[in-house]
């Protein structure tokens, strides 16, 4: 897979004339597909002409290169008016807030990732919103769990909050046992705190509860009723 941003200047190569015959300038999406409809391209030249190349036409999507069979695989919008429906609707899922059915807002899309053999977008990666409420940074979802892409919000089931997958070098955390471990702390600190201590006094004086009496007894010389020092063993008489 791939980010979207990352298409963006990529040249098409046409496989069959050896030729370059644009480079991409951006993605048409299709929400209800949840996938890249086609790529818009700007040819070289004087008359700079946009045209579309549909993704099923695309052959690859290489390291730097995009190929496909032949060069009238780009066609202009005429003939394509179903994409160029698409490019009207400006759905660009970037900037997009991503909100679950029961009205948290998890944040706001700052890329999306494409995967290179089907078009198919297979992640949303996003800021904010719900993710600054538990830690700084940035998250990745699933697509699997969205239900609707619109032009401005992005639904996602209820299920998407416990399936959110933080981003942060390399390491992967689930928010929804973040968000519970947080919200959780500051209500149970005292309480877990006072708890701890509790637990130390005992242990505490099942260890040392032993010596204490013994060290007590050897030490502590304060004179008892009838002039002896207290806790002194008793002497044995001398021998004759």
């Amino acid at each position: 897979m791939r980010k979207s941003k990352q298409f963006t200047g990529m040249p098409v190569i046409s496989l069959q004339e050896g030729q370059q015959i644009g480079v991409v300038r951006g993605l048409v999406v299709d929400p209800e597909k949840k996938a890249v409809a086609a790529l818009i391209i700007e040819q070289k030249g004087w008359f700079k002409e946009q045209k579309y190349v549909p993704f099923n036409r695309v052959h690859s999507v290489g390291e730097n290169v995009i190929t496909v069979d032949r060069s009238t695989n780009a066609e202009r919008g005429a003939k394509l008016p179903d994409i160029v429906k698409l490019v009207k609707d400006r759905i660009g899922i970037i900037g997009a807030r991503i909100v679950t059915e029961s009205g948290t807002l998890l944040g706001q899309v700052d890329e999306y990732y494409v995967d290179l053999e089907a078009g198919d977008i297979v992640g949303l990666e996003f800021s904010g919103g719900f993710l600054d409420s538990v830690i700084s940074g940035r998250a990745f979802l699933d697509t699997t769990f969205v239900r609707t892409i619109g032009k401005e919000v992005i639904v996602t089931s209820n299920e998407a909050l416990a399936n959110v997958i933080k981003i942060e070098g390399g390491l992967a955390e689930s928010l929804r046992q973040l968000q519970k471990s947080t919200s959780q702390a500051w209500d149970t600190t005292r309480q877990k705190t006072r708890e701890l201590g509790e637990a130390i006094n005992r242990s505490l004086e099942r260890v040392r509860g032993p010596r204490d009496e013994e060290t007590t007894c050897s030490c502590h010389q304060h004179p008892g009723p009838n002039g002896e020092a207290r806790g002194q063993r008793e002497q044995p008489p001398p021998e004759n």
